[in-house]
């Protein structure tokens, strides 16, 4: 028997926060030992509260509550959560994902059959009320929908991270990476910022200290995708806040692969002069684009930037200390 956390953080989503509920109050969780839901308010001014209280009034299949986060941003959100719920599993659903009956059912036995995974991964299906257009197929994956990986199991190689909808989260492999100091260097969405990477982010760490990211495509739900998303303009703002967030991210992928920098006084600049050459030697457009945004960045950043790679590394470097009995 297990138990299960549902988290859902929402902003402003009191335009899709209905269907979302009403695919909760359908989950099937009769063979577990106790499940709860928590909504975390991430700063809404809108009908987000409201919504929420009329569609599960009366609702007793599990207990709910909302609970409000002040401090912008999707991570600071599910920080919120984590620190408010109690059970064995963590689920993070997104305030636009509609997960199938059976999600919980089927993720369970998964994650029992092997201790070592800290995160397990389902399959997202796009859903929207007007007709994808033909580039949707090609960037699904920055939608968070679509196949995660070519086979069921274990996460790794190029794609060693799951998207954050419908993640489910091992509680003590979270609680072992934050007791060695872990913390979210991505802040996530917030506001209209469409920043990202705190799925990868976790991700990552987790693997450096030696867990599992997996992934099972029967663990289905849908992703209501609205139209205002489904432009080029839109998927422009996507692969932008992507790539910001790639900024962090890539020290943990390179520790992982066992590339450690070392960080002088001028590692920012060593950094930029890189970008710079990147630029004069790349014919691809969005390798030239890629590149002279990294470098706008970095200069931007330049008094912090060197100062967050030190304590990111720090951080990898005491996550992969092997102990016995972790």
């Amino acid at each position: 028997m297990s138990s299960i956390s549902i988290i859902i953080c929402f902003y402003n989503a009191g335009n899709k926060l209905m269907p979302t509920l009403q695919h909760i109050k359908a989950l099937d969780i009769s063979s577990i030992t106790a499940c709860e839901l928590i909504l975390v308010n991430n700063n809404s001014n809108d009908e987000s509260c409201n919504i929420i209280m009329k569609e599960l009034q009366g609702f007793t299949l599990l207990p709910w509550r909302i609970v409000d986060e002040k401090t912008p941003g999707l991570s600071n959100a599910r920080l919120k959560g984590i620190a408010e719920s109690q059970y064995e599993y963590i689920l993070f659903c997104d305030d636009d994902n509609w997960l199938a009956p059976d999600y919980i059912q089927k993720a369970i036995p998964i994650l029992k059959s092997n201790r070592n995974i800290a995160v397990l991964g389902g399959y997202g299906e796009a859903v929207s009320d007007i007709k994808f257009p033909e580039w949707f197929v090609k960037y699904q994956n920055f939608y968070a929908v679509g196949e995660q990986f070519p086979h069921n199991g274990r996460v790794f190689g190029v794609r060693n991270v799951v998207y954050g909808a419908g993640m489910i989260v091992q509680r003590k492999a979270w609680e072992y990476i934050v007791s060695k100091g872990f913390t979210f260097f991505t802040l996530g969405r917030t506001g209209k910022s469409l920043s990202s990477g705190e799925d990868s982010e976790m991700c990552l760490a987790f693997q450096i200290a030696g867990f599992d990211i997996w992934y099972n495509n029967s663990l289905r739900f849908k992703h209501y995708i609205e139209p205002k998303r489904l432009t080029i303009t839109y998927l422009q703002r996507l692969q932008k806040g992507m790539s910001s967030s790639g900024y962090v991210t890539q020290f943990y992928r390179r520790f992982l692969f066992g590339y450690t920098p070392k960080i002088t006084r001028y590692f920012w600049f060593k950094e930029f002069l890189y970008s710079i050459k990147e630029i004069l030697l790349f014919t691809n457009k969005n390798n030239i684009k890629r590149n002279i945004a990294f470098a706008l960045y970095l200069i931007k950043e330049r008094n912090n930037y060197n100062v967050t790679v030190k304590k990111i590394v720090t951080l990898c470097k005491e996550l992969s200390k092997k102990e016995i009995g972790k």
